[in-house]
């Protein structure tokens, strides 16, 4: 069986591993930030932070590594949270970003709970909040020449079956990801921007729109995992085809009360053109993540399904407020 980065526990132990980890998460930044990342010691008074680049004279970007090679079950959760929280109340500095560092792939499940986290962090606390996986971190020291200086002679010779078995294992969850939305709460999206445009917009039927925004969610983060800029660079082309197809259904199909016509006609546009205009080489984005990359952009407040979407979407949400 081809091995991952178990290999590094097998070699050295978990707490070997966990120092190796951390090593090569250091050199790598250092690669791409130079002096300014630096890796914190660790101590009592570490702040939550494992490196840093910056200094403290101004907001920070953090990267903290979790040496979490068999997922993320409640434990590790708990971790990341732990982590997270020691950073932002920390009274020495500020920080601008939030990164963690996995040696994994995340199931579809742990994907759902990381989505769910970092959405809601992001919004409290207006910041960004990254995931770096396995596969990325793989690809990152190869486009900086570190890939064979950074491991010893036995793990360099497994690195090609490691990066290759991770890209497939992602793209055995895209292929399921349809039956495993059948065993995830819908529910905890309620409260994200997107559902509450729909719900707004007097749509109904919202299940479905969660599904395809989990499916983009889920593409995304496959595609930028793998670090590839011209992967990165389609895929921003298709979501931007994407958002200019809503664009023009928009200026027809708008209205002051009811959004439905509108996202019907969208999604049948997306339909039609899936096989054409939307058809892409990115193997993760299919139909349902397109219709998906419509609820991202709503999301991020960039489209809506009324006339004059985000004052009503502001006078929905007071009006929630009151209520509660």
């Amino acid at each position: 069986m081809e091995r991952d980065f178990r290999y590094l526990r097998d070699q050295h132990g978990d707490a070997g591993a966990r120092e190796i980890f951390e090593k090569i998460c250091t050199q790598l930044f250092t690669a791409l930030f130079g002096a300014d990342a630096h890796n914190i010691k660790v101590s009592q008074g570490d702040e939550g932070i494992d490196i840093l680049v910056g200094n403290f004279s101004a907001p920070i970007d953090i990267y903290q590594c979790k040496y979490f090679i068999d997922g993320i079950g409640d434990s590790q959760k708990q971790q990341i949270r732990d982590s997270f929280n020691r950073a932002i109340e920390a009274t020495m500095y500020k920080m601008k970003s939030w990164t963690l560092c996995l040696p994994c792939e995340l199931t579809a499940k742990e994907f759902q709970w990381w989505s769910e986290w970092k959405n809601r962090m992001t919004k409290l606390h207006n910041m960004d909040i990254t995931l770096f996986e396995g596969s990325y971190l793989i690809a990152q020291l190869k486009k900086q020449d570190m890939y064979a200086t950074e491991f010893d002679d036995d793990i360099r010779k497994k690195l090609d079956e490691i990066h290759n078995f991770l890209a497939s294992e992602k793209q055995k969850q895209l292929e399921e990801i349809v039956v495993l939305l059948n065993e995830i709460d819908s529910s905890q999206y309620d409260g994200m921007i997107f559902v509450r445009k729909l719900e707004n917009a007097n749509i109904s039927e919202i299940d479905g729109c969660k599904r395809d925004f989990f499916n983009a969610e889920l593409a995304e983060q496959a595609v930028r995992s793998q670090g590839d800029d011209e992967k990165i660079r389609l895929m921003g082309n298709l979501k931007g085809k994407i958002h200019s197809i809503w664009e023009t259904q928009y200026r027809q199909y708008k209205h002051d009360t009811d959004g439905n016509d509108l996202l019907t006609r969208v999604y049948q546009r997306i339909e039609e053109m899936d096989s054409t205009t939307l058809n892409t080489p990115l193997s993760q984005f299919g139909m349902l993540a397109k219709k998906g990359v419509l609820h991202q952009w709503a999301e991020d407040c960039t489209i809506g399904w009324l006339t004059d979407y985000m004052k009503k979407l502001e006078l929905y949400l007071s009006e929630l407020e009151a209520k509660s």
